[in-house]
């Protein structure tokens, strides 16, 4: 009886840890700092947009925190590896590959693009 009990009680914690979060991460402004300034995009996640080079592109879900967009012709890939952290890909051209950390929320400034990219 016991070790049914703590069974559940484990089993029942692993679902309020994250592991079986099924959400998104709130939308948010994320810079790599790499650069100087820092270059930085918006992401609303939940209406699937993002504001990148003061152009907003509707993103596509591939997979559950993995989204795709196109821009000049070609394909980039938006990938969370944690709700403080997205990576950028072009999967067009070799070696473009960006890792862009999550701005404190009293410092995000939500852009307005210049130029909506269909």
């Amino acid at each position: 009886m016991k070790w049914i009990f703590g069974f559940l009680f484990i089993s029942l914690s692993f679902f309020h840890c994250g592991l079986f979060y099924k959400g998104v991460p709130k939308a948010g402004e994320f810079c790599y700092v790499l650069t100087k300034p820092p270059e930085c995009l918006y992401v609303d996640f939940e209406s699937k947009k993002l504001i990148w080079n003061d152009v907003e592109y509707v993103l596509e879900e591939k997979l559950r925190m993995d989204y795709f967009f196109k821009s000049n012709d070609e394909l980039y890939e938006l990938t969370v590896s944690t709700v403080n952290r997205v990576e950028l890909k072009n999967l067009t051209t070799a070696n473009f590959n960006k890792f862009y950390m999550r701005k404190k929320d009293k410092f995000v400034e939500i852009p307005t693009p210049d130029a909506k990219h269909e």
